[in-house]
């Protein structure tokens, strides 16, 4: 019984981690895409398009986290360095992407003319900011970290998760 209830939230983890990085993958192309972008229609376009993804997103993150902390319980294995420190890091890139995001995304999308969220309060769309400063912020975009801290982690800890080094 314990055996087929731990399959199942491995199959659950499994699925909600590709789902999770399959809704994520929009704001991930917009990330890459939108800080070379001149048209401003194609840069509201581009955020529309990654904001239309993130409930599911969310939810898949948090079916992920659940059954990510649930599975540790029916396998005895809250002991092993490997899980802590998963947990440790997938805290750290949430906290880090929610920031990131606020600081970029976010202002990018009130600069636009998009409604925009300051933490979790909504705004509507306010008149679009001159196309100077626009472009200083698109400059200003580093994928760079959102490179290592997005993909990077979640690859550690797939690793931790196979390897189960310590």
């Amino acid at each position: 019984m314990v055996a087929t209830l731990i399959r199942w939230l491995i199959f659950l983890h499994v699925l909600s981690a590709i789902t999770f990085f399959l809704a994520h993958g929009s704001s991930a192309t917009m990330a890459f895409k939108v800080r070379n972008e001149t048209d401003f229609a194609r840069i509201r376009a581009m955020l529309e398009l990654s904001e239309s993804t993130l409930e599911i997103m969310f939810v898949a993150f948090l079916m992920m986290g659940l059954t990510g902390l649930a599975l540790p319980f029916f396998m005895h294995i809250w002991d092993k360095g490997w899980v802590w420190f998963s947990i440790v890091l997938m805290a750290f890139v949430f906290i880090w992407m929610v920031r990131m995001s606020e600081q970029t995304y976010k202002i990018l999308r009130k600069l636009v003319g998009l409604p925009y969220r300051q933490g979790s309060k909504e705004y509507p769309a306010e008149p679009p900011a001159d196309a100077e400063q626009i472009v200083s912020h698109l400059k200003n975009i580093n994928v760079m970290p959102i490179l290592l801290i997005g993909y990077g982690i979640p690859a550690v800890i797939l690793w931790l998760i196979i390897f189960k080094p310590f």
